[in-house]
């Protein structure tokens, strides 16, 4: 309250043309009542379950009352139910304004605010703004408004509007990932702004291609480290070479990492942002499309342990995510093909109709046309970041992201980290769990058939016949899963219908050592 949402919100729908809505006046106009009114009659509650109901109508149905997207004016709780939240961070742009409790309360002065009651309006403002903070901290964007410069809020937001952005929702660690072609030049240099010193990691195959473009767009040159390139490489002894590197330019706390390159460039990078002074601000920048829809997003950072998959890291999320879908042109064929696993999986645990995008476009996925590539991209990313934004640290439904990666780690493991690829090796994770779960009644037979003709088709690996699965599945024990003799095994009953199984491992082994049904 107070700090200038009304004012921006018309100014913002003069330059864009689009309708401005003040959700208050919704709630008004249903009620039958001013909200001074609602409050004394109804009280808080009855207010807000009003407010929910507006906004409910208004991110589902908005096409019915208006032409363009509407630009709506919330009231200060009316994003409190974490719910709510989510939902609104999903199907629109959420932009915070805040001000100093003293700038706010003078605003607010004499409005008839029902929770400014009382004799210190300071005081209750600030502490209503320590009680919503995490919630005010979860949006696109948060912009200080004690010096409110209207028009130029305006113009700041319509252009955050028309970037193609994705939120997690991490309390004050929420960032956003953004999706486009061209953009890392542009969102760069703000992205480090305030930074001591920007450590710049790859690798040796990513160096050459993609490091240039960063440097042009920084002012200053960044400490540069270049490792070796491959899951072999994602150990202890690839994350002291940046601590080395780290100790000897001197890094402080407010220094900040660029992690450039695929899904190993992003663990060892951001995991060392984790470890490094107690903790850094990273920023990734994934090159490779299984950076894109898996590794970059989400805070997990690991380095892998002797046969143990990502056994030693953290959850570290980062400050930002710039995929420039410009970068993947340079990926090799092997890689590409393999991160179509992930993709198959993100629509297996989140969105269904991912499934048939990819049956429909087949030859279009297959040659990265951009427009396919792009869609794929974002909608894994929101696949994620919602799961993310429900369970940041893997506490219940984050589990579900392993689908697949249960054996398919195994399997990697087992061939040292050079035999199959990432996402070969979970392309057949998937084939395992797919037949796990039919045998065990769960996973119904046509979606495995059609799953694992999909990924086939796609030019990934399905003959499990062809693997050591036995000797892989000896391997689960290591799994950073296993809680005693169980592990969490993660099975589909339907397209974008996930659960996580416990099974004892001798039980898994057996069920996987089986022919398929």
């Amino acid at each position: 309250m107070g700090a200038g949402k009304t004012t921006v919100g018309r100014a913002l729908g003069a330059l864009s043309r689009h309708p401005f809505v003040d959700l208050d006046d919704l709630v008004e106009q249903r009620a039958g009542r001013s909200i001074p009114e609602i409050f004394r009659e109804g009280g808080e509650s009855e207010f807000r379950g009003l407010e929910r109901q507006e906004l409910e109508t208004l991110l589902n149905d908005w096409p019915r009352q208006f032409e363009k997207a509407p630009i709506l004016a919330l009231g200060g709780g009316a994003l409190l139910n974490r719910a709510a939240r989510l939902s609104a961070l999903g199907a629109a742009t959420v932009v915070t304004l805040s001000a100093s409790a003293q700038t706010l309360a003078r605003r607010a002065a004499g409005a008839g605010r029902p929770l400014l009651g009382g004799p210190d309006p300071e005081r209750r403002v600030a502490e209503l703004l320590e009680q919503r903070r995490l919630a005010y901290a979860e949006a696109h964007a948060c912009a200080d408004t004690d010096a409110l410069d209207v028009q130029g809020a305006a113009r700041r937001i319509y252009e955050l509007w028309t970037r193609d952005l994705i939120a997690v929702a991490a309390g004050e660690r929420s960032y956003t990932v953004e999706i486009g072609a061209g953009i890392l030049a542009k969102r760069l240099p703000e992205l480090v702004e305030g930074s001591t010193r920007v450590l710049l990691v790859t690798d040796r195959v990513v160096g050459p291609l993609h490091s240039q473009k960063v440097l042009t767009a920084l002012e200053d040159p960044p400490v540069f480290l270049e490792l070796e390139p491959g899951e072999r490489h994602k150990n202890l002894a690839g994350l002291e070479r940046i601590y080395h590197c780290a100790f000897e330019h001197h890094l402080d706390r407010k220094a900040a990492v660029i992690a450039l390159g695929g899904g190993v460039v992003t663990d060892v990078a951001g995991f060392f942002a984790a470890s490094w002074m107690r903790g850094l601000a990273w920023i990734g920048l994934p090159t490779t499309l299984l950076a894109m829809v898996d590794a970059a997003v989400g805070g997990k950072t690991a380095v892998d342990f002797r046969s143990a998959k990502n056994a030693i890291g953290a959850f570290w999320q980062p400050k930002a995510v710039l995929c420039d879908v410009v970068l993947l042109r340079t990926e090799p064929a092997r890689g590409y093909v393999g991160a179509l696993a992930e993709v198959v999986k993100s629509a297996l645990i989140g969105d269904a109709s991912l499934l048939d995008l990819l049956e429909k476009n087949l030859d279009g996925v297959r040659q990265r046309d951009p427009v396919l590539v792009r869609e794929m991209v974002r909608r894994c990313i929101q696949v994620k970041a919602t799961i993310v934004g429900l369970d940041e640290r893997e506490g219940g439904v984050r589990s579900h992201l392993n689908l697949g990666h249960t054996l398919g780690h195994a399997l990697e493991s087992e061939g040292g980290y050079a035999r199959l690829s990432h996402g070969e090796a979970v392309s057949l994770g998937l084939v395992v769990a797919l037949n796990v779960g039919e045998k065990l009644a769960i996973t119904k037979p046509e979606l495995r058939r059609r799953v694992v003709a999909l990924l086939g088709a796609l030019g990934l690996p399905t003959n499990l016949a062809e693997q050591p699965i036995e000797r892989a599945a000896a391997l689960v024990g290591h799994d950073k899963k296993r809680a005693g003799s169980r592990v969490g095994f993660v099975l589909v009953r339907e397209a974008g219908s996930p659960l996580t199984h416990p099974l004892e491992l001798d039980e898994l082994r057996r069920l996987v050592s089986e022919p398929p049904v």
